[in-house]
């Protein structure tokens, strides 16, 4: 039994983000006994920044709102599929926000705490054909690989302005699934 955990940004309901995240969670389930934690951060009531700073004790970094129960999910998790749509070209603010309190997983000497082979898939979607999904990925995956994931891949997507809508394209739905069937009886961490 393998355990994910999904960290949806969006602050849109049925956003392509999302169902593409729902394509890999529909790979990892199938009929294996894999737990998924499923959370969508703007049903959070509190959620707040932090200034990143390295502290001699995790705790001291500590904030007690709703994203604490999510990061301590995160510590025994076998991977983590973060999915945040593309706005003025970065992440939106909520996975800013949540990336920035992951500093909870670094210790004083700005080294991971979470345990080695903690997998991680970034899934960033835009409706802008023009975003830099290469220059923003790699960005994304070495700040996830500096807090202690490793990555087991990075889906985009465009809309091109909604010409090209995720219902009509299977390949990135497919890809999606087909990454989740990688996690199907994963041993958890």
């Amino acid at each position: 039994m393998g355990k994910v955990v999904a960290v949806l940004c969006s602050p849109e309901e049925n956003d392509s983000s999302s169902r593409i995240a729902d394509a890999f969670l529909d790979g990892a389930m199938g009929l294996s006994t894999n737990i998924i934690d499923f959370y969508k951060l703007s049903k959070l009531r509190s959620i707040q920044d932090c200034c990143c700073k390295p502290a001699p004790v995790a705790e001291k970094r500590m904030i007690y709102d709703d994203v604490l129960p999510i990061l301590e999910d995160i510590k025994t998790c076998d991977c983590v599929v973060f999915a945040t749509p593309i706005y003025f070209e970065g992440p939106c603010g909520l996975y800013k926000i949540f990336e920035d309190r992951m500093s909870y997983f670094l210790d004083e000497n700005d080294e991971s705490t979470l345990a080695p082979g903690k997998k991680a898939l970034l899934i960033l979607t835009s409706y802008y054909p023009d975003v830099d999904f290469a220059g923003l990925s790699g960005y994304l995956s070495k700040n996830l690989e500096k807090i202690g994931f490793e990555m087991m891949g990075i889906i985009t997507y465009s809309s091109h302005m909604g010409k090209e809508p995720l219902e009509k394209n299977t390949f990135v739905l497919h890809k999606a699934k087909e990454m989740g069937l990688t996690m199907r009886n994963t041993p958890t961490v």
